[in-house]
């Protein structure tokens, strides 16, 4: 059919300029003979070009399709048969775009917020993908690195390689990478570049601008700046942090050494819930599930970094100055709910001078509707009048967590906690247990003391493996959960890693539910109970994972 229609036009063509040279020079002209003879060679040419495109066309097919055939395609609706899509230089998928087949960048950042339906594969370039992301087979970066938001799903494995550091190289032969750091539960990220806002019950709302810390993992820098600035509208005080790290690019890692100072409005309950989370809570239902504190002053530290695919490692070695300033409650007002907010609770005011340890692992990795991998964090901290401050204590805290599918459609989760504090019972260093998160069919920080132990177990099962059993949605997911935790009081001038024996079978508490989600297990619904005594069912609602 091309090679027809091919040869109608240039026939057509030919014989409109043969009639319009005849109209012009009419008869037999030497020249309109020598016309005829370069016009047969013309279509002889053409029919020759045609020829040879249609051969390679049936040959490129045959081959495209015997290939297909060997291609398994996981995915019944998946009727196109891959293809490999290749760009140079910087390159973004879009939300709404879907790339059917495989994907190549070279020389350039591939970032991904739509589906790539094949392998992605990024030369001299980093792979950024985006909470709305999804590649169906596998990930590699090629001297670069693969970043990953929460959300996004790699249904294959991820592979990164970088390239040596050079720091004769200029900074335009430098590839581009990712500046960023995923320390998945080991810190509550309290802000991102540009716009802040949080809402609670001592600043009531909150606005401000900000800049998060880079990890320039390729070298192009050398100095790091971040901070943020803002103001609480119910407390009327301005919060400020800057901070500046020198950092060294290895091949073995990230070394840095900095310092910062700031005025905070800070709390030790991060771990408990996110900023995010708290922030609705307490705007939309009078629930804020943190107590607060002042801290003004500066720290000092060295830390070192790795990155390594999936697995992320920390050490981090820091001095901290800070005068600690009880604060009152200063916000009342939420969009639903009568009640009032809970007051928040004093604590022991002065200067806190104390030298502490940070090591932590995380090899999570996140996919669609299920995480796997550990994550373990460890800190140890001591203070006393050595350092010239009013507090004379010792603390360690350690957390670790196991992610572990089971198959696509459940998985188990587990957390196991635990913290000792020796010397001066501080009322911000003080451990604390019982509802939100923790043990929910409990009183919220019901159990105070300076020795804890805490145990979190959930199975999660997905909507599509229930529904083979019976009528079920398929976006609905179930969890079973079971949690356990005790905390006492032991006597002080003890080492930090003694008076574990006073927890018991007798003091530890436990409850156990259920909780109905959505299939990435946020968002859930959840009721539990007691063991210890009959009580009233506890229903609570969460818009993120426990843990």
């Amino acid at each position: 059919m091309k090679s027809f229609i091919l040869r109608l036009t240039f026939l057509l063509s030919v014989f409109t300029f043969t009639v319009l040279s005849q109209e012009v020079q009419p008869g037999n002209d030497p020249r309109e003979q020598e016309f005829d003879r370069t016009s047969d060679d013309i279509e002889r040419f053409v029919n020759e070009i045609v020829g040879n495109v249609e051969a390679r066309i049936d040959e490129f097919v045959e081959q495209r399709s015997e290939s297909s055939t060997e291609v398994e395609i996981k995915d019944d609706d998946d009727e196109i048969p891959p293809d490999v899509i290749t760009f140079n230089g910087d390159t973004e998928i879009s939300e709404s775009d879907t790339i059917h087949g495989d994907l190549v960048v070279k020389n350039g950042t591939l970032t991904v917020r739509g589906v790539v339906m094949g392998d992605v594969l990024v030369v001299n370039g980093d792979v950024l993908m985006k909470s709305t992301s999804r590649v169906k087979g596998n990930a590699r970066a090629m001297n670069g690195s693969i970043s990953k938001d929460d959300g996004a799903v790699v249904e294959g494995y991820t592979e990164e390689s970088n390239r040596s550091f050079d720091s004769r190289k200029k900074k335009t032969a430098r590839a581009r990478y990712s500046y960023s750091f995923k320390p998945f539960m080991w810190f509550d990220r309290d802000y991102d570049n540009n716009f802040l806002f949080r809402y609670n019950r001592v600043e009531g709302f909150f606005f401000g601008l900000g800049a998060k810390k880079q990890y320039y993992w390729d070298g192009s820098k050398v100095l790091s700046g971040y901070g943020s600035f803002g103001y609480g509208f119910a407390s009327h005080k301005w919060r400020l942090q800057l901070g500046l790290d020198r950092q060294f690019a290895t091949s073995s890692g990230l070394y840095e050494a900095g310092a910062e100072a700031h005025s905070l409005t800070d709390t030790k309950d991060e771990w408990i819930m996110n900023l995010a989370e708290n922030s609705l809570a307490a705007l939309l239902f009078h629930e804020d599930f943190r107590d607060y504190f002042q801290i003004e002053g500066f720290s000092a530290h060295t830390a070192r970094y790795t990155k390594d695919g999936d697995v992320t490692t920390l050490l981090d070695v820091r001095y901290n100055v800070d005068r600690y300033t009880s604060l009152s409650r200063n916000a009342n007002w939420a969009l639903f709910g009568g009640r009032s907010f809970r007051s928040n609770p004093s604590v022991n005011e002065g200067m806190l001078r104390s030298l502490s340890a940070t090591a932590g692992v995380n090899t999570v990795e996140k996919y669609r509707r299920r995480s796997e991998g550990w994550d373990a964090y460890a800190k140890g901290e001591l203070g006393g009048r050595t350092f010239g401050g009013d507090f004379d204590f010792s603390q360690v805290i350690v957390d670790v967590r196991r992610y572990q599918s089971l198959s696509d459609d459940d998985q188990i989760s587990a957390r196991v906690r635990a913290g000792s504090l020796e010397g001066a019972p501080i009322v911000q260093r003080m451990f604390e247990l019982g509802g939100a998160n923790t043990m929910p069919a409990y009183g919220f920080k019901e159990f105070v003391g300076n020795r804890v132990v805490l145990g979190n177990l959930e199975y999660q099962m997905n909507g599509e493996m229930l529904d083979e059993l019976f009528f079920w949605p398929n976006f609905l997911s179930f969890i079973l959960f079971g949690d356990a935790g005790a905390v006492t009081n032991v006597p002080t001038k003890r080492e930090v890693y003694e008076g574990f024996d006073a927890i018991n079978a007798s003091t530890f508490k436990s409850d156990i539910g259920f909780a109905l989600t959505w299939h990435d297990g946020d968002a859930r619904l959840g009721f539990a109970w007691r063991t210890d005594k009959s009580a009233p069912v506890a229903v609570f609602f969460r818009m993120k994972k426990a843990f």
